[in-house]
């Protein structure tokens, strides 16, 4: 005669597993929470450039130290080239007040806050801030704030 100790076991087991099915977690469905679009591209550039003036144009100049924030930008921006890239003929026409800024990601790009008046700023000076934000973030546009004043949907040119 065989001993009823695993039918009972086998039972027991049985009668649990149906239990925590009907119990599960407690949670409920919901609808989807709707939220702003994914990333279509990297939201950090590994290998970025800063733009630097240059005869009235923007060119970029690889920085190979690291990865950029959009933090880093405005600062590195207003504080000007390297002694090796002045010796070059780059300059920057982004002025030092610019710094510190912020920089906020919106459903269209990014938002950007400056300390400085955005209306004072040179054309040449918007596209050095625009197109190296849009290198390290490449997000659509750019909408640039400050001193009550705004720039908003700028691209890089």
């Amino acid at each position: 005669m065989r001993p009823k100790t695993p039918r009972r076991l086998t039972l027991a087991l049985l009668l649990l597993s149906v239990l925590a099915l009907f119990t599960a977690c407690g949670i409920r469905p919901t609808d989807p929470i709707p939220g702003l679009a994914a990333p279509t591209g990297p939201v950090e550039n590994a290998s970025p450039s800063l733009f630097w003036a240059s005869g009235g144009r923007v060119v970029p100049v690889p920085r190979p130290q690291g990865s950029l924030s959009g933090f880093d930008v405005v600062a590195l921006l207003a504080q000007g080239p390297t002694n090796a890239e002045q010796s070059r003929g780059l300059t920057t026409e982004v002025p030092f007040d610019a710094a510190p800024a912020t920089v906020d990601r919106v459903a269209s790009g990014l938002d950007v806050n400056l300390s400085s008046d955005v209306s004072q700023l040179s054309p040449t000076a918007v596209q050095q801030i625009v197109c190296t934000l849009l290198a390290v973030q490449p997000v659509g546009s750019v909408n640039l704030r400050g001193g009550g004043h705004s720039l908003e949907f700028q691209k890089c040119a």
